[in-house]
């Protein structure tokens, strides 16, 4: 075959690859199967945790200490220093989860409460809050709890398609809330 004819025939044959499809397009974005745990420390918002050794850790601007990622699923955690009291005694607690559910319904009109319980996280009072929603045009689950400490109002929330949440609620946010360690106080620098 002569050389233009070659060309020719390499030209066709990489131009009809182009248009196919990937032999797995979801492995981009599939949430991977937690492996080891590592340990991690954010002084500034006084808190500590482990977390799976193969999902990436960012750490974003506060009010926000942690995001932990893995295909479409987030952990992630913030850290909101508050004058006001906190919710400790029981009535208090329940006000407050009926005040954090109707803030939920307020921003978001479309999210769907699966449930809300008061129970402890860490040693403190906290009000965790499961649910569906609409983020970007796609469906998700999640699971929202909100720790009461010292002077601050820790928020850990896990999202994930509602295939996969399973897995991120079982083996990367059960074992991180039982690691947590959370002090109550944030300092100057964590913003």
């Amino acid at each position: 075959m002569s050389r233009p004819g070659l060309l020719l025939v390499l030209c066709v044959s990489l131009l009809a690859a182009c248009g196919e499809e990937p032999d797995d397009p979801r492995a981009l974005f599939a949430v991977k199967e937690p492996r080891g745990s590592t340990a991690a420390d954010f002084p500034h918002a006084g808190l500590s945790l482990e977390h799976p050794r193969n999902w990436r850790l960012r750490r974003p601007d506060a009010p926000g200490v942690f995001e932990l990622v893995s295909g479409e699923a987030v952990v992630a955690g913030w850290a909101y220093p508050r004058e006001e009291p906190l919710p400790e005694t029981d009535d208090e607690l329940e006000a407050a989860k009926d005040r954090l559910v109707e803030a939920i319904e307020g921003r978001d009109p479309e999210y769907r409460v699966r449930s809300v319980v008061v129970r402890d996280v860490a040693g403190v009072p906290a009000i965790d809050v499961r649910g569906d929603q609409v983020l970007a045009k796609r469906e998700l689950r999640t699971r929202s709890i909100h720790a009461f400490a010292g002077e601050v109002e820790y928020v850990i929330e896990a999202l994930a398609p509602p295939a996969d949440f399973p897995l991120v609620e079982r083996q990367v946010l059960s074992p991180l809330l039982d690691s947590l360690e959370l002090e109550g106080e944030v300092t100057e620098d964590a913003g």
